[in-house]
């Protein structure tokens, strides 16, 4: 009867032991498929984040020629209203000292405007 009742008592202790064991290994195949799934997940973003890396970049870039671009336009609309009205007044008759202090043009630009555009006197 002691063989009997020590053989039980293993009999329990194997079958706890194995369920539990059971159990972890159930639980560790449950952890590592999400830890797989994680780092797939981590995998996406990281080449998610690289190409918006990649397009910000190149948004810059477009960003800064269109800065560019509209500085020089802003640089030669600037100028081009000082032209616009000294060939008015060099066709009124104005001279080159009005168009110099008027329109804030060099000597040679008043000049050049004068001689294109000024009233020509009729002999």
């Amino acid at each position: 009867m002691t063989i009997f009742v020590v053989f039980t008592v293993m009999s329990a202790v194997f079958l706890v032991i194995g369920l539990a064991t059971m159990r972890l290994l159930k639980m560790h195949q449950l952890q590592a498929k999400r830890i797989h799934d994680l780092q797939n997940q981590i995998t996406a973003l990281c080449s998610g984040a690289a190409g918006t890396d990649e397009r910000i970049h190149k948004f810059e870039q477009t960003l800064s020629k269109i800065r560019d671009h509209q500085r020089s336009l802003d640089l030669s609309a600037n100028h081009q209203p000082g032209y616009d009205h000294a060939i008015r007044l060099a066709k009124k008759g104005a001279d080159i000292q009005q168009l110099i202090n008027n329109c804030n043009l060099s000597d040679e630009e008043a000049h050049l405007i004068t001689t294109l555009h000024g009233q020509r006197s009729v002999h």
